[in-house]
């Protein structure tokens, strides 16, 4: 294995059984991949897409139906305690007792890493400064904002030092401004304590700020690669026109113009890797018509050409 890689999945498939039917419902077929000790690595995909499923797998609370994870070298199914003493885990539901001033929940939290007193009040405190919050320590966690609670969750999850700092859907129910700060001291901390940083998200502009991003859809992984370099692979930019019958207009488009577009609802999503005249476009089938737009591609771009579908429809689904 190579010495940079610490997280190393082979081969990973997980089937939920269904009591009622035959067949279990397949939660995630065959997934490989590497994650880079410092790298911070999105998974990205909507719900039911087996981010969850691979996160619960890499954090020890589910045992795969078949493949191999190895985190830091140690084999997960062999030594699974080993793998839980590197990581720390900001879960998507909140994990603190709201009656509890910021101060006892970690202390509380420390202990129970078998941490001493000594070390849970230093460690404490040099966390609750990182994240703004040591001034507010002897505050009950329920009259804190919801952004607030998050950041005291970050603090909590690292008490231990761990290698690996895990997020599932971290941001959650927060606003933007509360979400912006949450990255902010997520960046420090990850700066401060040479971290590696997993996160599970549905959000593109989360995903966009990785390292790099993993795509997974319906349990598969799709692509994975630096979020501006799977962007680049599209092309310069992304002519979207909107048609009453876009397949009409994808085969003149391709017939007179020799562009290639893929239709999505009533859109034609056209990859552009050099200048065309709009105008052309507009003279030749204008009448085919109804809106058009230019734009740089995105990772929506990227799902979308993987899957025939924006990110957002799959999630309502």
């Amino acid at each position: 294995m190579d010495p940079q890689v610490l997280i190393s999945i082979s081969q990973l498939s997980h089937v939920y059984a269904d009591r009622s039917k035959k067949a279990g419902r397949r939660a995630l077929h065959e997934v490989n991949l590497d994650i880079c000790s410092g790298e911070t690595m999105a998974l990205l995909g909507p719900n039911g897409s087996g981010k969850s499923t691979l996160l619960r797998v890499l954090t020890t609370a589910l045992v795969p139906t078949s493949g191999a994870v190895r985190v830091g070298g140690v084999l997960l199914g062999e030594d699974p305690s080993a793998v839980r003493r590197q990581l720390g885990i900001v879960f998507q539901n909140p994990a603190l007792d709201g009656k509890m001033t910021v101060g006892e929940n970690l202390r509380m939290a420390g202990l129970l890493y078998g941490m001493g007193r000594r070390a849970v009040r230093q460690r404490s405190q040099q966390l609750l400064e990182v994240v703004g919050l040591w001034e507010r320590r002897n505050e009950r966690v329920e009259k804190l904002s919801g952004g607030m609670r998050r950041r005291v969750e970050l603090a909590k999850a690292l008490l231990p030092t761990p290698a690996i700092l895990v997020l599932d859907e971290p941001t959650t129910g927060l606003d933007p401004v509360a979400r912006q700060d949450f990255w902010l001291q997520v960046e420090e901390l990850k700066a401060d304590e040479q971290l590696t940083v997993v996160v599970s998200t549905h959000l593109l502009d989360e995903a966009e700020c990785a390292d790099r991003v993993a795509i997974l859809h319906q349990g598969q992984l799709l692509v994975c690669g630096p979020p501006r370099v799977l962007q680049r692979q599209l092309g310069r930019e992304i002519l979207t026109l909107r048609s009453d019958d876009a397949a009409a207009l994808q085969a003149a488009l391709r017939s007179d113009m020799n562009l290639e577009g893929l239709v999505v609802d009533q859109d034609l999503r056209v990859p552009l890797n050099s200048d065309i005249s709009l105008d052309e476009v507009f003279q030749r089938f204008g009448s085919q018509i109804r809106s058009l737009s230019l734009a740089p591609p995105s990772l929506d771009d990227v799902f979308v050409r993987y899957t025939g579908q924006h990110l957002e429809e799959g999630n309502a689904a």
